[in-house]
């Protein structure tokens, strides 16, 4: 196409390797390459667990019965309810004779690595007695039935602060503790201090199932440029460090749903993990309440994240605005996972596969309306990085066009 022979002719990465990196501009689908241990292929795994679940059969796995979880937590089970579950995991409430409740987690797509790494996950994450930090305590593991067994977390969730309005003062020191957790684990977790490898964040980016305009090319290879000087610090990520796994009470955390792998990469992914899971339930609130008073409180305690992080780093970013920049780079990699993800399981209810049935991937509809939305983010996204993007950089890219003169270019060149 016309528009990506452009692209690549523009010296935008004039000192990076342009025969591995400028290549993202050509196919946004080429095969995805091996990750490695220090890596940013968010993507390429996303859709390597796509494809892993499609050409595999399904093993099924049945609930765990009352006398397999007497057996494990060594006291009696009154009852044992599914309380949650999702195309990859079910959860379940149990209740002792003693009165104590304890929740069970089984995995229905996965191994019994990543079960075990999980389970693990929990008396690891618990050694670092991070003030206001709880990680619910680990209570035995059914390997046959690929369920762990832990303590009931006590508290919301913070996307439930949100929508809830007793529990509106809560949201504010919610996430300003957040904010401190994160910056205390990420420091507890650096392994070396290093500059961004935009080669590898090219390479990913090059695996998302999106079409990007010459303009979203142009703005993605100038972003990649300028934070290529960038340093942050290596080590262990969380991974999925977002609103709906922080459970807020009497001033502490709760971290469920631990990471089912081991990867390290830019500690920077969790910081930006957080905001955008924030943001999208910030634009879902303003969508169904668009004049109710506590979206400047969700705005506010969003804010509140930002500064708690910052001040909690052992050095501040020199560099605030690449430190942004990045951030926002790494938003927009996580909106080409969900984008993945979701494009992956309708093609996985399409073809009928057995993962599909009893609504293991959700409401079908919604699946499909759910990539349109995450097109608009990726939008947003887009327009937000040519806005924070340096001057310099920004006053050498092509002025946007209307948006009728961008479809006649479009089919003018075939596109």
């Amino acid at each position: 196409m016309k528009c990506v022979d452009e692209a690549i002719n523009r010296e935008k990465f004039r000192r990076l390797d342009k025969s591995r990196t400028i290549n993202f501009v050509k196919d946004s689908l080429q095969p995805a390459t091996a990750l490695h241990a220090i890596n940013f292929g968010y993507i390429q795994d996303a859709r390597q667990r796509i494809e892993a679940t499609r050409s595999s059969e399904t093993d099924p796995v049945e609930p765990p019965t009352v006398r397999e979880l007497d057996n494990a937590l060594g006291e009696a089970v009154r009852k044992c309810d599914l309380f949650a579950k999702n195309w990859r995991n079910r959860i379940y409430r149990i209740e002792l004779v003693s009165g104590r409740v304890a929740l069970a987690k089984q995995v229905i797509v996965g191994t019994d690595e990543m079960l075990r790494y999980q389970y693990d996950q929990l008396q690891e994450l618990a050694r670092f007695q991070i003030r206001g930090l709880r990680v619910p305590r680990g209570l035995g593991i059914l390997p046959e039935k690929r369920v762990y067994l832990m303590e009931f977390a006590q508290g919301k969730p913070i996307s439930q602060l949100i929508w809830n309005q007793t529990s509106e003062g809560d949201l504010l020191p919610a996430c300003q503790l957040a904010g401190k957790i994160i910056a205390q684990l990420q420091i507890a977790r650096t392994d070396k201090i290093a500059s961004m490898p935009v080669e590898s964040l090219a390479r990913d980016f090059a695996a998302a199932p999106w079409h990007l305009s010459s303009r979203e090319e142009n703005i993605l290879q100038a972003v990649l440029e300028s934070v290529a000087q960038l340093q942050v610090s290596m080590g262990r990520v969380y991974g999925d460090y977002t609103a709906e796994n922080l459970l807020f009470s009497s001033n502490e955390l709760f971290l469920v749903d631990p990471p089912g792998k081991l990867r390290q990469g830019a500690h920077l992914w969790d910081f930006a993990v957080f905001r955008s899971s924030m943001r999208r339930h910030l634009w879902n609130f303003t969508l169904r309440r668009p004049f109710d008073r506590r979206r400047a409180i969700i705005t506010q305690s969003l804010a509140a994240f930002d500064r708690s992080y910052l001040a909690s780093l052992t050095e501040r970013p020199r560099e605030p605005a690449l430190f942004a920049l990045a951030a926002r780079l790494f938003e927009l990699q996580r909106t080409a996972v969900s984008t993945t993800l979701r494009k992956g399981k309708v093609d996985l209810a399409r073809q009928k596969l057995p993962i599909a049935r009893d609504k293991n991937l959700g409401d079908l509809l919604a699946a499909r309306m759910t990539p349109l939305l995450l097109e608009i983010e990726k939008r947003w996204l887009f327009r937000q990085l040519a806005r924070e993007l340096p001057k310099a950089v920004t006053t050498r890219l092509p002025q946007p066009r209307r948006t009728g003169q961008i479809f006649r270019r479009r089919r003018a060149d075939g596109e």
